[in-house]
This record gives C-alpha cells, structure tokens and sequence, in this order.
C-alpha cells in the first residue's frame, strides 16, 4: 500500500557506521515524490545541471557511501541521501525497511532505478507500496538471461539460447566453442569463452556453476544499440560498432565502440529490430533507457545477445550526445516527471561518436615519459596510469587504464583514431613484475 506521509516536521541527521543518512533541516511539509536507486559513480556521472532540473531536495537518494565532497555535491538536491556498504546486496524489503526504521515515511510517486543492478529490487519495491511502473515480472526479463532468449524465441527472434550450467549432463558434448556466463550478470563479469571440452577442465575447477549458463559462441561482429523509449515509443535509437568485445577487453585487449553514420547499411535494420523489441516483443516500461546487444553474422542476419532496461556504461551517454546532441539521461528523467519527450523529433547522427578504452595488465606499470597522445578528435582522455604502481587485470568491463572520448566525421576516421591510441599507448606503456619509482603517467 502507498504510504502517505504528510504533516511531518524532520529535524533530523543520523549516521552510523553502514547505514548514513543525511537530512536537511526544514520547516515545511515533507512530501517525497521519487525514490532513486543508484550507484555512486553513476548519479554523480549526472551533469549538475541536469540533477539541480529534475531532483530538487523532494527525492530520496539510496546509494553507496559517498566521500565528504561528494556527499555535499549530491545533498542540494536531495532531501533525502542513504548510502548503505555493499550497496547491491541489500533487497528491496531491507530497504523499505532502512526507511521506516529511521522515521523516513515519504509519500513514493516513482521508483527510478539507473544501475543494471537496481532493475529488479525497484520493481520488488513498485509492487510493495503499489505504485505504477515495472513489475518483477516484467524486469526479471531484462535480467535472467535464459527467461530473456526464451521470451525473444516465442516472438521469432533469433538469439543465442542458453542452458542453466547445473543442468549440463556431458560436458563432451556440448557445441563448442561455448561462452559461460551469470545468469543475470552485469559488466560482463565471469564471462569466457570456453573452445573445448579440454580448455574447459583446465579452467572448470575456478568456476561455480552456480547461476552460470552457457550458450554457443556466435560468429560475426557485435553492436549495441543505445537509447529512449517514451510513452512506449522509442524516441532516440543509437545503434554503434563494437571494435573488439567486452568479453576479450575484460581479458586484456582493447576496446573500441562508436556510432553508426546513417549511411551505414546495417544503421536502419539495426533501427527497426531494436524498435521491434522495444514496442513489440519485452514489457519495455512506459519510459525507460535501453541497451541492446547484437551479433551480425556475414550473411547480415541479426542475433540478439541481450537487451537492458537501462544505458550502457562507460560513458555511453556522451557516445550518444556526441552523435545525436541530446542527453539520453536528461530526456529520460524529463520524460519520468514530465511524461512528455524532451525532443520530439526523430534524430538523425550529425556526426560521430566513439569510446576507446585500454585495460590494464596484471604487474607494474612503466610509463616511457614520450608525449601524450594528441589529437582534433579527441574529446575527453581519462587515464589512471602511473608510472611504477602495480595493477591487476579487470574483473568487469567498466574498469578499463585509459579512457577516451572521440568524435569523427566518418567511420573510416574513427577507426584510424583508435589504431593511433593503440599504438601510441603500445610504446608508452610496458607491464612487467618488476618495482619501478612512482611516477604519474596521466595525460597532460
């Protein structure tokens, strides 16, 4: 049931150790309109400008704990902030539950979650105070993988299906190579590509199959398709190239995502099977973000990987604003509290953007002190190299050495541009197990 709360004056901050909350002293009717669940990295990834528009000091913040300055950034525009350790582990229930506990009864319009780890304790939380939006029916489809594939199947759409890792009889027999995965992952965490029955006795041993599946490997190349439906329509649609995949960057090796020029051949096919998803096939909210993954094989036929309720990280959203100048995050919210489109004109790409990220290696780091990488295309360079400290190889795909921000007027120029990253960071970076003398590598 909605709980009401009106009437109640709040003179109050509470901290303890796993459990802070923030409040700012008023002297007014509280009245609570939306409840948002979010990493730190990511709400704080959210321009100022646009937090300052949409949350303004009536919405109740769930996040993980924040630092002093942080903390004050986030608390203009929040009324409320709760900032709990191991921010994912905690359901929905225990959540409801730190709000009650500490006399917090807000009156819960809306439920807006933003990480992929959010999606089904919001909509847990949707059904508990009986407010609209997506129901755990509805968002365990975006997130199961195998209930996923299977619902894509019945509408005739082409994916790769996965069976649960328990349920595997005879390892011999499966058609390899085979990729083994979470069931509801995110970050491609634990993903691999396994060749044989032989590689996988060699690596099985490390694995818990517990909640894993496996599918078969697909040949071709992969794309993503990034954007807003509103009002069940999709109203801003990005589809974009991978250069690499998150699976092998996770293992080491670069990788490269940029936007497709209208021009493309596979830009108006990959279009219409994303809207074909959205409007047609997934329970897709009312409004809602999304992130679609793809295989095209040589043939041009699209397999469905999977599809997300939420964008794409790593700065997915200026790879979009770059293209199609709008800010997919801004619209969304815009959308969420205004149930209007922000641009109601379909957008075409006016230009091109791009990602390139580097992971880093397992051992120390030597930086050669050559000049930094400079380049016109170059919109933003984010490195956390420095010269002599140790790193270890990345877990998940958001975890990448260097990060770089590219816009192109082609697709031929934006690939050149990461070829010159590539190289340039291939005679400035050297990985070794020995100790080196601290030194910042960072882009100047």
């Amino acid at each position: 049931t909605k709980i009401l709360f009106i009437g109640y004056y709040i003179y109050l901050m509470v901290t303890n150790k796993n459990n802070r909350i923030n409040k700012q002293v008023v002297q007014q009717r509280i009245v609570m309109s939306a409840l948002i669940l979010s990493s730190k990295k990511f709400i704080l990834s959210i321009q100022r400008r646009i937090r300052e528009t949409y949350f303004q000091g009536d919405s109740i913040l769930i996040t993980e704990p924040l630092s002093d300055e942080n903390r004050s950034e986030l608390t203009p525009q929040f009324g409320v902030i709760i900032e709990l350790d191991h921010y994912f582990s905690h359901p929905a229930t225990e959540l409801l539950q730190r709000l009650t506990d500490n006399g917090v009864l807000p009156a819960i319009e809306t439920v807006i979650a933003f990480s992929e780890g959010d999606i089904l304790r919001a909509a847990h939380i949707r059904e508990i105070l009986d407010i609209p939006g997506q129901r755990f029916d509805q968002a365990i489809l975006f997130r199961d993988k195998i209930l996923m594939k299977q619902h894509a199947a019945r509408y005739g759409v082409v994916t790769a299906m996965p069976q649960d890792a328990n349920q595997v009889a005879n390892w011999q027999s499966l058609p390899y190579p085979v990729v083994i995965k979470p069931k509801s992952g995110r970050g491609s965490q634990k993903t691999l590509k396994v060749t044989s029955c032989e590689h996988w006795a060699e690596i099985g041993t490390d694995i818990d199959p517990t909640d894993m599946i496996i599918e078969p490997f697909i040949e071709g190349e992969v794309f993503h398709v990034d954007g807003l439906v509103v009002n069940g329509k999709m109203s801003v649609c990005s589809p974009a190239k991978y250069v690499g995949n998150c699976m092998d960057f996770v293992g080491g090796q670069s990788l490269g995502s940029y936007t497709l020029s209208e021009s493309n051949p596979l830009y108006r096919p990959l279009t219409e099977f994303s809207r074909y998803l959205l409007e047609h096939v997934f329970p897709t909210p009312e409004h809602s973000l999304f992130h679609i993954e793809c295989f095209v094989g040589n043939d041009q036929h699209i397999t469905l990987c999977e599809i997300a309720c939420r964008l794409g990280g790593n700065d997915l959203v200026t790879e979009v604003e770059l293209a199609y100048g709008v800010n997919v995050v801004e619209a969304y919210l815009h959308a969420e509290f205004n149930a209007e489109a922000l641009c109601p004109q379909t957008r075409t790409p006016g230009q091109l953007g791009g990602r390139f990220q580097l992971p880093p290696q397992t051992g120390r780091l030597s930086c050669s002190g050559h000049s930094p990488f400079r380049h016109e295309g170059i919109v933003r360079f984010q490195s956390r190299a420095v010269s002599g400290q140790r790193y270890n190889a990345m877990t998940m795909s958001n975890d990448a050495l260097i990060h770089v921000i590219v816009k192109a007027d082609s697709e031929a120029r934006m690939e050149q541009i990461f070829r010159d990253i590539a190289q340039w960071a291939a005679s400035e970076f050297t990985w070794s197990a020995e100790t080196e003398e601290v030194t910042s590598c960072m882009q100047s």
